[in-house]
């Protein structure tokens, strides 16, 4: 691949409305490095679902679905990695303590079913998740890179990652996410109070608080209250 190409792929990303020509100028881009697939998704973290945070699918048919139902992000080394580090990497170098589990690469071999086996990930940072990653999977059993090639995958990824932004900032509406109260007892929770003394502070029972918090984090999608303050407060929905 040249230059020219990447730099053409990145003013089309400026022009682009949807995410469904988005993804196929992407994946028709990247094939000249010999990538057939990706996905750019949020990394799930905290008992998270995968499903909800994927912002551009191009996975082989039948895979997303299994990757999902089977839970694999818990497991998958390469998922595992995308939210511990900023720096885009091999599949093949994802350190051992996160690849060489039994479920890591029971994942690998699964995804082999669908003709990928290797790729290369790069993690991003997220306003709307902890941390994103857009990964390009290829049916090379081993996929090798030059220094200049993988600064042109980094570029595209991340031009592509500051569209999908684009597009949900004009498409979406964070503003109704939360309710004043849900808001309120977030806050509070900021602030380092309990249910119990955030119900004393609203003059609320404590049974509402926490049903304030678990709405709160069922609006986000995730498992604890501190991940749904950490949520609101990327998006800036609160301001402690």
């Amino acid at each position: 691949m040249i230059d020219s190409e990447v730099f053409d792929f990145v003013e089309r990303c400026r022009k682009h409305t949807a995410t469904g020509p988005l993804l196929s100028d992407l994946l028709e881009t990247v094939r000249n490095l010999g990538f057939e697939h990706l996905i750019l998704s949020g990394v799930p973290l905290g008992g998270q679902k995968l499903a909800p945070m994927v912002e551009l699918n191009g996975w082989p048919a039948g895979w997303f679905e299994r990757y999902v139902e089977a839970e694999h992000a818990t497991v998958d080394g390469v998922c595992i990695y995308s939210a511990k580090t900023l720096k885009p990497f091999l599949w093949a170098d994802v350190p051992a303590k996160w690849s060489d589990t039994e479920g890591s690469r029971r994942v690998a071999g699964e995804a082999t079913e669908f003709g990928i086996w290797s790729g290369f990930a790069v993690p991003m940072l997220s306003v709307h998740h902890w941390q994103s990653v857009l990964s390009f999977a290829s049916s090379a059993k081993s996929c090798t890179l030059s220094p200049r090639h993988q600064v042109q995958l980094v570029t595209m990824a991340v031009y592509a990652g500051m569209s999908i932004q684009a597009l949900s900032d004009d498409g979406d509406d964070d503003e109704g996410l939360l309710t004043d109260r849900e808001r309120e007892v977030l806050l509070w929770a900021a602030a380092g109070k309990t249910s119990s003394e955030t119900s004393q502070i609203l003059g609320l029972t404590e049974r509402t608080v926490k049903w304030h918090s678990t709405r709160a984090r069922e609006a986000f999608g995730v498992a604890t209250t501190t991940q749904a303050v950490v949520e609101a407060v990327r998006r800036r929905l609160i301001h402690p």
